[in-house]
């Protein structure tokens, strides 16, 4: 069954409830499955690298906030973009999000190597649907950095997903089952 979605709200619609039931049923073991993935990923990785601190339907990524050649620098949402700073102190944020407190110290994309991105859904080619605020692409329109989108399987469309030209693409997807090099289904 092929799936043309006539909009980002319809598209969105359909994974935000797949999502609600996928949480509801439990993904420790994905989780388990996705860590490892994830861990095999980043240790050819160096530098400073972006991570977020996971909305409960969202794949975790906390597990590699302890792998000791890397640092770690967390957003914040400013002004409909966001700012990314070094903390290990956190605060709760709008939507929901915790984010850096006050005083952390700051980091600007060209000093940060890659980013772990969640999303709502991901297809192969690397497109990406996030919430629907656009925080990230705002953000990442310049940034030359590797995107990683951190999704599990179901959250990967094999339709097209509806795109606009300001969308940012991933440079790869992990997920419980492995990591995909995006590029590779680009057209």
């Amino acid at each position: 069954m092929s799936v043309s979605w006539s909009s980002k709200k319809d598209c969105r619609s359909f994974f935000k409830s797949l999502c609600a039931q996928e949480f509801a049923q439990g993904l420790v073991q994905h989780q388990k499955q996705l860590n490892v993935h994830l861990q095999d990923f980043l240790k050819s990785q160096v530098g400073v690298w972006g991570a977020y601190r996971a909305l409960p339907e969202e794949a975790q990524v906390e597990e590699v906030f302890h792998i000791p050649h890397l640092r770690w620098v967390f957003p914040k949402m400013h002004e409909g973009h966001l700012e990314f700073f070094e903390t290990r102190d956190f605060a709760l944020g709008p939507y929901g999000v915790w984010e850096p407190q006050p005083g952390s110290s700051q980091r600007f994309l060209p000093e940060i190597s890659g980013l772990l991105i969640p999303g709502l859904v991901f297809n192969k080619n690397g497109n990406r649907l996030g919430k629907g605020k656009g925080f990230y692409d705002k953000t990442l329109q310049t940034y030359q950095g590797i995107k990683v989108g951190i999704c599990f399987d179901f959250q990967i469309a094999a339709d097209p997903l509806p795109t606009e030209p300001h969308d940012v693409v991933m440079d790869y997807l992990v997920t419980e089952s492995g990591w995909v090099d995006c590029k590779k289904y680009q057209e």
